[in-house]
């Protein structure tokens, strides 16, 4: 996921720079949330802690096509390999509104690697991607598989600036707080949530089944500062 939190990170700089803000509308085909709900702090763990529910998708659980209901048509999907080959399937939402707020969001499917290879197989050509690996459009014939995958990780990039008091409000406090280049890291390892916290106020959160947490979001950041 960390190509997608440089560029969307970016991204927002360039959003607020421009003094451009999205116009709080519902992409076509979504879902709009009740009033008060769907919001990025609205975290529910399942009884035994082993996955939690956010923007109304259960990890693990909810499917592609379920996110697509819900945050509309305007979406893209992208094969990656990365510098040793490993693939990963990434669906991007670019103008979604979620509890009201825009937002841009991208979701890792979860498919075995025997699917992965084959879906490459059947991909057009690709291109460098930011990384160095490469990027692989997904062909017509294997979006409905894609659609079927579940869900294993949202990343969430709000339109509108947070700041530490906010999230201290909204969202508790973190049990760690790892400092890095592009911001400040707090981290909720009871509820799988990596909040980056830029210094401009732009957030981009991650959330992950809590049994994935050590995995997928904290063991990259220790890494990352140790070199």
């Amino acid at each position: 996921m960390k190509r997608w939190r440089v560029w969307l990170l970016a991204g927002t700089a360039t959003v607020v720079l421009s003094g451009f803000f999205l116009a709080v509308m519902r992409p076509p085909g979504g879902q709009a949330s009740r009033f008060g709900q769907d919001l990025p702090w609205q975290i529910t763990r399942s009884p035994d802690g082993t996955t939690i529910s956010v923007f109304s998708l259960t990890l693990s659980q909810s499917t592609v096509r379920d996110a697509t209901n819900k945050l509309g048509r305007r979406y893209d999907f992208g094969l990656f390999q990365d510098k040793v080959g490993q693939l990963s399937l990434e669906i991007y939402f670019r103008d979604a509104v979620v509890g009201g707020l825009n937002a841009r969001l991208v979701l890792l499917a979860r498919l075995p690697d025997d699917a992965l290879q084959a879906i490459r197989s059947r991909a057009g050509t690709s291109k460098p991607s930011a990384d160095g690996g490469r990027h692989y459009p997904v062909a017509k014939a294997d979006q409905d598989l894609v659609l079927s995958a579940p869900i294993a990780v949202i990343t969430f990039m709000p339109v509108a600036k947070l700041n530490p008091d906010l999230v201290r409000t909204r969202f508790g406090e973190p049990s760690e707080r790892i400092s890095t280049k592009d911001g400040t890291h707090w981290l909720y390892p009871q509820f799988g949530l990596d909040l980056l916290l830029g210094e401009n106020g732009e957030a981009l959160l991650q959330y992950v089944s809590p049994p994935d947490f050590a995995e997928r979001l904290r063991s990259p950041l220790t890494q990352e500062n140790r070199h």
